[in-house]
């Protein structure tokens, strides 16, 4: 299981982005795009916009090791499975970023 907090230049980019991967579906009827928020392989929640700065923020769970779709790097701001090397070469979790003003503070339970 894998936890990404993704931070989108816009809701407008990130429903394209939904839509494009299969994790959202535009409906023609009413207009509005409908987020498939949950099921056998990932679970996410739309967090919204932050600061009023226009980023539009989403919690995505991966429950069974879904790839990373092409271009999708760029809208991850975290990852549970990020790591950096510090000082004495030794490879450690990067913590979620819970305390962080400028981050949302929703995380999973």
């Amino acid at each position: 299981m894998i936890d990404y907090l993704l931070k989108f230049p816009s809701k407008q980019v990130a429903e394209q982005f939904g839509i494009a991967n299969g994790f959202a579906q535009f409906d023609e009827v009413s207009g509005l795009v409908f987020s498939f928020l949950a099921s056998h392989t990932h679970a996410l929640c739309l967090i919204g916009e932050h600061n009023g700065d226009g980023n539009f923020w989403v919690l995505f769970r991966d429950l069974v090791g879904i790839p990373v779709p092409e271009g999708g790097e760029q809208f991850i701001f975290w990852s549970s499975t990020m790591t950096i090397t510090d000082d004495a070469g030794s490879v450690i979790s990067v913590p979620r970023p819970e305390f962080n003003p400028d981050v949302p503070s929703v995380f999973w339970a």
